[in-house]
């Protein structure tokens, strides 16, 4: 026979069935929790890493353009110095052209008198190498005209003993005798 429990049994059969339940149901929500926040966990490591490698990458592009900077500044006082250099010797440059242009002008002057009186020589000259030029063009188109006509004239003999040694080698094949086959059944 059953007994029926009482109402202390049932409530403390109760309790431990919610205590129970509480547990199962923490542990559920503890899974889902953990299965939900699991991937975010992942991502903030992977942006954490990320964030890690910008901050070294900030730091050294810190550094570079501190290096850069005093660079920079470095070369903004040798560019100076360059500067001052540059206008010293470009006031030395313009004295300099200042007194070379008289002297250029005296030389122009000497010179082109000099230029013309050897243009009047070089003309005559260059008349008479012309000349010369021209009797040596008419006597080497006479030779090449010659020399055309020897080369045909040899042409001709070539072609002739060519044709005579092909007569001779037909001749020569004509007499030797013949490889006959016997007759075939």
């Amino acid at each position: 026979m059953t007994t029926t429990p009482t109402i202390e049994e049932r409530v403390t059969h109760l309790e431990r069935d919610i205590t129970e339940f509480g547990m199962r149901c923490r542990q559920r929500s503890l899974q889902h929790a953990h299965q939900a926040v699991d991937p975010a966990y992942g991502m903030i490591e992977e942006m954490h890493h990320r964030l890690a490698g910008v901050e070294q990458t900030v730091e050294r592009t810190r550094d570079d353009v501190k290096i850069l900077s005093e660079q920079v500044g470095a070369a903004i006082g040798r560019m100076d110095r360059v500067e001052r250099r540059f206008d010293l010797l470009f006031g030395q440059f313009c004295d300099l052209d200042k007194r070379l242009s008289g002297r250029v002008e005296e030389l122009d002057k000497r010179l082109s008198g000099r230029i013309e009186e050897l243009d009047k020589r070089l003309s005559g000259r260059v008349d008479e190498l012309s000349g010369r030029v021209e009797e040596l063009d008419k006597r080497l188109s006479g030779r090449i005209e010659e020399l055309g006509g020897r080369v045909d004239e040899l042409s001709g003999r070539v072609d002739a003993l060519a044709r005579s040694n092909a007569a001779m080698f037909q001749a020569i094949l004509e007499r030797l005798p013949e490889k006959r086959e016997p007759a075939r059944p």
